[in-house]
């Protein structure tokens, strides 16, 4: 594997305090600003949730054979947890929302089975979604002039297939998730009361995202830039739509299957 750039490494640890420093001065201003006090007191009301989800980042990230050291882990796993508490703290704001309905049948013993299959199964649904929305971004990139070239294959050694579902989940699934979902889509649809406001802000800042070095591979996307960003617009306004719909857990694992089948199926036909 290549070195990581170091634009990608500066992003990544500006990104770590941005998130820390939210959630300590959300939580010391809270205590002496009244207009925070109600959101502090939420948030604080968030935290085994959004532990939860740190916890399953952070063994994800160590069942896949993370290139990450026990501290990169443990790093990624606190912006993981400040970023959750916060958008946990922002989705459970909004009026009749929940946006962890799959763990709220489970601790309360309602309709488990049923909330287990539907959670499946949407996500599966939405992985078809994925594909339809990425051949429009491509089919709008090729209108405007541009023409994505084949990518070169990796020298590296392809990791096992459950290890790749777990690279994909801690990466793909939650950490993207979190933030363009959980946080983004939840605070835009707090502020404006509309929530395809948030669905359509989510999209296209998700599609931003993959030409910044917030994006690990960001120097690979400006091959074709028109393409990776509408493509990933267009998927990141999916991916929303069943944050709304169904909540982040979905979400996080539509996505994580959008990402891991396609290469599941390619090893296994050309095993």
């Amino acid at each position: 594997m290549g070195q990581t750039p170091p634009e990608v490494i500066t992003a990544y640890m500006v990104s770590l305090i941005f998130w820390v420093l939210a959630a300590i001065v959300i939580w010391l201003a809270g205590k002496r600003w009244a207009a925070l006090k109600g959101f502090r007191d939420r948030m604080i009301g968030q935290w085994k949730w959004a532990l939860g989800i740190a916890i399953i980042y952070a063994i994800s990230e160590a069942l896949q054979g993370s290139r990450l050291n026990v501290f990169g882990i443990l790093a990624g796993s606190l912006m993981t947890f400040c970023q959750a508490i916060i958008g946990l703290a922002l989705a459970r704001g909004i009026l009749d929302y929940e946006p962890l309905p799959v763990v709220r049948a489970v601790a309360r013993r309602e309709r488990v089975l049923q909330s287990v299959l539907l959670f499946i199964g949407f996500a599966v649904l939405a992985v078809v979604a994925e594909i339809i929305a990425s051949m429009l971004g491509t089919g709008v990139a090729r209108l405007l002039g541009e023409v994505k070239q084949a990518s070169e294959g990796s020298e590296s050694a392809m990791p096992a297939l459950w290890q790749l579902f777990f690279y994909f989940l801690s990466g793909a699934g939650i950490a993207e998730e979190t933030v363009y979902r959980l946080v983004i889509v939840s605070l835009v649809w707090k502020l404006t009361s509309h929530p395809w406001v948030g669905i359509l802000v989510s999209g296209v800042l998700f599609g931003a995202y993959h030409l910044t070095p917030l994006s690990g591979m960001y120097l690979t996307f400006w091959q074709y830039p028109l393409t990776q960003f509408f493509s990933s617009a267009f998927i990141g306004v999916v991916w929303a739509y069943v944050y709304v719909k169904r909540g982040y857990e979905t979400a996080v694992l539509a996505h994580t299957l959008s990402d891991w089948l396609p290469m599941a199926v390619f090893t296994l036909f050309m095993s």
